[in-house]
């Protein structure tokens, strides 16, 4: 695992202001979208220091964030659409924690960055689950998003590419994201410290980019109420793919 030294601060690692940057950008597309956080910090935290640990902070990171959402989400979320995706997401969440622990760190953040490729291609061509969703195909979909938040902590993309195509408006789609992800952040922390994976570099860095990261989602938070849909959604998605690309030829 790409790691750093112990007795370092990570403030004084020569990598730390691009984290830091990409912490608040990443913030701000949180806020903005309810979802987009991992698209653009895991990869860059992956370049510096690996899977093992991008996802873990990515995780702590934005599942304290995330309770700064959290109130107005769930009065306006459709639960009986969260409850059937949380419960496939559990199914398979161990199987991607147990990749993530003992897979290749290369070959994940390449597989990270061509899924992220491919989703940011989808979305722009307007590729969209349609039709109303039924609790077998909710809890597929959450099975999915389970194993990608494990292995490469990318749990947003499938529900998002599923409830932006589904018959809510957009608040309540991104009312339904937020509390979905409020829910998996829970058991993604908690599968990730019966495995070992929180460590104190890893709890160390995650405190240090909380309040950058919060600060960026309640930026983002205040945008969505003045900012066009269409501009915010160019925006993620233009970043979001140059994060990846440079990921993955680096």
């Amino acid at each position: 695992m790409d790691i750093w030294r112990m007795d370092i601060f990570p403030i004084q690692q020569p990598w730390f202001v691009w984290v830091a940057a990409a912490a608040g950008v990443a913030g701000v597309v949180r806020g903005l979208t309810g979802f987009g956080s991992a698209l653009i910090l895991v990869p860059i935290l992956s370049m510096f220091l690996g899977p093992v640990v991008a996802v873990p902070v990515l995780n702590i990171v934005d599942g304290a964030a995330t309770c700064l959402l959290l109130p107005d989400a769930m009065r306006r979320c459709r639960w009986s659409e969260v409850i059937p995706l949380f419960v496939g997401a559990l199914a398979l969440l161990p199987f991607g924690v147990y990749a993530l622990r003992y897979v290749d760190p290369a070959t994940l953040r390449h597989v990270m960055s061509v899924v992220i490729l491919a989703i940011v291609a989808c979305m722009t061509v307007g590729a969209r689950y349609v039709g109303s969703p039924s609790r077998a195909v909710g809890a597929g979909v959450g099975a999915l998003s389970g194993l990608m938040s494990g292995a490469i902590g990318l749990s947003g993309p499938p529900i998002v590419l599923f409830w932006l195509g589904g018959q809510a408006d957009a608040r309540t789609a991104r009312a339904n994201m937020i509390a979905y992800l409020g829910l998996l952040s829970v058991a993604v922390i908690a599968m990730m410290s019966w495995g070992g994976l929180m460590t104190w570099p890893v709890l160390r860095l995650s405190i240090i980019l909380m309040p950058i990261y919060a600060v960026g989602v309640l930026l983002g938070a205040r945008g969505f109420r003045v900012a066009p849909e269409r501009w915010f959604r160019a925006f993620a998605l233009g970043l979001i793919a140059a994060v990846a690309i440079v990921s993955l030829v680096r």
